[in-house]
C-alpha cells in the first residue's frame, strides 16, 4: 500500500471529518428526509413533494461526493456525461433502451433529457459498485469480472424497482406504457462496461455513503410502490 493510499485509509477511506461529519450521521439525515418525503407524498401533497425530487438528488449527490476523493472527480463527471449522452441517444433514436420520453420532475431538460439523469446513474453505479466490492473483496482479474457482473445485475434489479416508480410519478413514460426487455439488457451491459472501466477507482468501490444511500433510495422507491397515494 502506498503512502497516499495509507493516508486515505487512515481517514476512513472517504470519511471527511469536521463539517461533513461521518457517513452514518449524513445518511441518518438523508434517511430522515426520505421518510419526511414519503409521509408528504402519502398524507400531504404528492405533487408538491415529487416536484422537489431534483433538490433531494442534488443534496444526496453532495453527500456522496463529500465522501469521495478529489483525484477521482473527473471520473464522476465523465460517468455522468457518458450516461446522459446515452440517454439523449436513447430518447431520440429508441436505442438502446426503447421508446420513451422524460417528464419535468427531474429538472430542466437539454436535448429532451434532464442532465440530472446522469447524476442518478452516477449515484446508482457508485452504490452498486460499493456493495459488489463488499461481497467480493478479493483482488485479480477474475474477481474484477465478477464484481462488474454483480454491479450490472444489481443495477438491473434497481431499475426493476425504479421503472414502475418513474411511470407512476411522471419521471418518464414509455411508448404504449410498456417497458421493453431491451431496456434491462441495455442497463446491464452499460453498467457492466462502466463497472469494468472504473474497477480500480477507489471512489466507486469504497464509498460507503453511496452504498447506504442506495439502500435508503431502494426502501423509498418500494414505499412509493406499496403505499396508497394520489398524484
Amino acid at each position: 500500500m502506498t503512502a497516499h493510499s495509507t493516508a486515505i485509509a487512515q481517514r476512513g477511506v472517504f470519511g471527511i471529518r469536521g463539517p461533513f461529519g461521518t457517513v452514518p450521521a449524513w445518511l441518518g439525515l438523508i434517511g430522515f428526509l426520505h421518510c419526511v418525503g414519503m409521509a408528504g407524498i402519502v398524507w400531504y401533497d404528492a405533487t408538491t413533494i415529487l416536484d422537489l425530487t431534483v433538490f433531494n438528488l442534488l443534496f444526496s449527490t453532495a453527500v456522496v461526493l463529500g465522501f469521495g476523493h478529489s483525484d477521482d472527480a473527473w471520473r464522476w463527471i465523465l460517468t455522468a456525461y457518458i450516461t446522459y449522452a446515452v440517454e439523449v441517444i436513447g430518447v431520440h433514436t429508441g436505442f438502446p433502451f426503447g421508446d420513451y420520453i422524460y417528464g419535468s420532475r427531474l429538472g430542466p431538460s437539454l436535448y429532451e433529457v434532464p442532465p440530472m439523469i446522469g447524476v442518478l446513474w452516477l449515484l446508482t453505479l457508485s452504490g452498486t459498485m460499493y456493495w459488489s466490492q463488499q461481497w467480493i473483496p478479493q483482488q485479480g482479474r477474475k474477481f474484477d469480472m465478477r464484481r462488474a457482473a454483480i454491479t450490472a445485475t444489481l443495477m438491473v434489479a434497481m431499475d426493476l424497482i425504479i421503472e414502475p416508480v418513474a411511470i407512476r410519478t411522471g419521471f418518464w413514460q414509455w411508448s404504449g406504457d410498456t417497458i421493453p426487455i431491451q431496456n434491462y439488457i441495455a442497463w446491464w451491459f452499460i453498467a457492466f462496461a462502466l463497472a469494468w472501466g472504473w474497477r480500480h477507482t477507489m471512489t466507486f468501490r469504497t464509498n460507503r455513503a453511496a452504498g447506504w444511500l442506495l439502500v435508503v433510495q431502494t426502501l423509498f422507491f418500494i414505499g412509493i410502490l406499496l403505499l396508497p397515494w394520489k398524484s
